[in-house]
Order: C-alpha cells, then structure tokens, then sequence
C-alpha cells in the first residue's frame, strides 16, 4: 500500500462573469430547469415544473436532467441552456 500526499494548494480558476438582467414578469419567458434527478425529489420536481408553465405560460421550457446526481451538470449544456432561456430554476443539490 502506498499513501500519497498532494499539496492542497491550486490555482482556482477564473470564470466570466455576464451582468444580471433583471426581468419584470416571468410571463411568457423561456424557461429553464436544471434537477439532479434524486429519487427523493422527483414528485416535487414535477409538479414544480407543471407550476411554472400553469402560472407563468412559458413559450419554452428547456430542461438538463443530470445522470449522476452528486456530479456537476455538464458545462456544455448549462452553457446551451443558459443560451436558450431567459431564466433558470436550478434545484435538488444540482
């Protein structure tokens, strides 16, 4: 057995950060969803979804459900989905 120590010191990456834009109605928007697909959240996940499109009237819903729950959602999608939406609902430990 061999026991390895890493140096826990790094450089944290940088990311690009774009300014807020504040919408004043969520009302026929493009909405988006990102949901770790936990067992223990499925109901209310569902019927969370249901509710936006019942009040709010979504023209699109666009949706990243993550394979595996305890990992980050794939850069890629969240960048396709945050390009199709004007807002997201990230949620369940996604």
């Amino acid at each position: 057995m061999t026991i390895q120590l890493l140096d826990p010191t790094g450089v944290i990456a940088k990311s690009h950060r774009t300014a807020e834009t504040v919408l004043e109605s969520l009302n026929g928007r493009r909405a988006g969803f990102i949901f770790n697909s936990h067992a223990s959240g499925l109901a209310f996940w569902k019927g969370l979804e249901e509710e936006v499109e019942r009040r709010f009237k979504p023209v699109s819903m666009h949706r990243v459900y993550k394979e595996n729950t305890w990992a980050p959602a794939p850069k890629g999608e969240v960048d396709k989905l945050i390009g199709e939406t004007d807002y997201v609902l990230v949620g369940l430990g996604a």
